[in-house]
């Protein structure tokens, strides 16, 4: 059986909220691959940062590792580059290098 590739790119709030949607809904659902791409490897929550400058939060409350947020779904650490002529995305490595066919 054929597999269901789902990518994201980027680890930001949209990115991480999606990735966070799917990991529930496809927890149970083997046909389907998800993969989150993100250059970072962590989700800083920007909108409290002014409780760490201001002494109320420690930085650590603001910042979550991605790959704990997210369970079923891999993580791939890397800068996307589009290569529309092959409509692959191509990883600038962080840590590893990998090409994901791309359908357009």
């Amino acid at each position: 059986m054929k597999k269901t590739k789902i990518i994201i790119l980027g680890g930001g709030f949209a990115g991480l909220y999606a990735a966070m949607y799917l990991d529930k809904k496809l927890a149970r659902r083997p046909d389907v691959e998800a993969t989150l791409i993100s250059r970072e490897n962590f989700f800083l929550f920007t909108p409290m940062l002014h409780e760490v400058a201001g002494g109320d939060l420690y930085p650590a409350d603001i910042v979550n590792p991605i790959r704990r947020v997210i369970r079923h779904i891999k993580f791939v650490e890397a800068e996307v580059r589009a290569n529309e002529s092959t409509h692959a995305l191509l990883l600038e490595p962080i840590r590893m290098v990998e090409l994901f066919p791309l359908r357009i």
